[in-house]
């Protein structure tokens, strides 16, 4: 196995031993090793206590203190270096009551989730596997550290993560580990909304999403949205293709997801999970008019895409085709790109002129020149080469004089 370690990490673990400490990098990035992947962190475990790092280092700023960590930054990259440590009793199915620090590795690394982020590394001593993680590695298996229904009592949070490891790498849920987080799942109930939407986004977004069904079969997706989950065990099958046939875009692939809800059920359930405005408008958007027949006609894509927007209809479009697969939307798409590709105008911004034109024109009343403008891009959404400064300022003159005319009728 070859190690890159990034010589700032080797610096820092060289750091800790040379002031008469162990350290180690450990967790995710010792799996990502194994499994030749690139680790997005490297975290470091030690058994040095938070102020001696603190001393060893020259620039360090204290991001968990009861928790044993501090960050380290060095040469511009920051790593967050913690203390072996023993955790106590958990009330709250989510954060221990005490945190004991230690000088044992063995006790660190068995206060963690599953044995595949239960294993340390360090350049000299080599792998530290004291619960076979590399094993499970090998067999494409998430287990939990010791007891799985006690690792899942500390924290609920982790029924989560098994599954999104799960649709992550690949692996399957070892038994006893599948057995117990079914056995504990009311006790999501403990976690935040914030961070349950965390780990179903992570999920969405996996490569191995024929792991998905785990969420629902197990009766997580129970515990977290009783018509979801109910909607899933009906179409789950179905709504997993899709996701795998699309691009992994967060908006999409919610929607995806979520297709079998009202924009109104879309909505709250959204809310309920603590999502961004952005994502619950661009989410519910797509529900609303997910059912509407979009024809591949230039004029009405341009309105639509000035109704909905440009990357909103291409959505649509994606999402009405997964479903369906009609040769209508696929021509549909095809035509949106080309209007993208020449520049179309479709909204009030692209449109050569605008008010301050207007009102040199002579109108000065705010709702008239909404009026005119409204106008102006329907016969650019019509004819897009007339979106030109003085044919669109032709036009207005005529719209004021036929406007004018009605008014002296009148």
């Amino acid at each position: 196995m070859i190690w890159n370690l990034p010589k700032t990490v080797e610096k820092i673990l060289q750091k800790l031993n040379e002031g008469g400490f162990e350290a180690y990098i450990v967790g995710g990035c010792v799996r990502d090793c194994l499994l030749k992947r690139v680790p997005q962190d490297w975290d470091i475990t030690t058994s040095a206590e938070p102020g001696d790092v603190k001393k060893l280092f020259s620039k360090t700023y204290d991001t968990g203190l009861q928790h044993g960590t501090v960050t380290v930054v060095w040469e511009g990259s920051h790593y967050e270096v913690t203390t072996y440590r023993i955790e106590g009793e958990y009330d709250d199915c989510r954060h221990p009551n005490t945190v004991l620090f230690t000088k044992n590795l063995k006790q660190d690394l068995q206060r963690r989730d599953f044995t595949v982020n239960a294993m340390a590394y360090h350049p000299q001593k080599g792998l530290q596997d004291p619960f076979l993680g590399q094993q499970d590695l090998q067999k494409k298996i998430i287990r939990g550290v010791g007891n799985p229904k006690e690792r899942f009592e500390e924290d609920a949070l982790r029924m989560l993560r098994a599954l999104r490891f799960s649709a992550q790498l690949g692996f399957d849920i070892e038994e006893q580990t599948y057995l117990a987080l079914q056995q504990q799942k009311s006790n999501l109930r403990h976690i935040s909304a914030e961070r349950i939407q965390q780990e179903l986004e992570k999920m969405l977004q996996s490569p191995y999403l024929q792991k998905m069904p785990l969420l629902w079969h197990s009766g997580l997706l129970q515990e977290i949205s009783p018509l979801l989950s109910e909607q899933m065990l009906q179409y789950g099958k179905k709504v997993v293709m899709q996701l795998e046939n699309a691009e992994p875009e967060r908006i999409l692939r919610w929607s995806i997801l979520l297709q079998y809800m009202t924009p109104k059920e879309g909505e709250l359930f959204l809310k309920q999970m603590k999502f961004d405005n952005n994502t619950i408008k661009a989410v519910t958007v797509l529900l609303k008019h997910m059912a509407e027949e979009i024809l591949p006609d230039d004029y009405m894509l341009r309105k639509k895409a000035n109704e909905i927007s440009l990357p909103q209809l291409k959505r649509l479009l994606c999402l009405q085709y997964l479903k369906e697969q009609k040769k209508s939307i696929q021509q549909a798409q095809k035509q949106l790109l080309q209007i993208e590709q020449r520049k179309d105008c479709i909204t009030l911004k692209q449109l050569a002129v605008n008010g301050s034109d207007l009102k040199e024109e002579g109108v000065t009343e705010g709702r008239q020149i909404g009026s005119i403008l409204e106008y102006l891009l329907d016969i650019t959404h019509r004819f897009p080469q007339k979106n030109e400064k003085q044919t669109l300022l032709c036009y207005a003159r005529q719209w004021m004089e036929k406007n004018n005319q009605n008014q002296k009728q009148m």
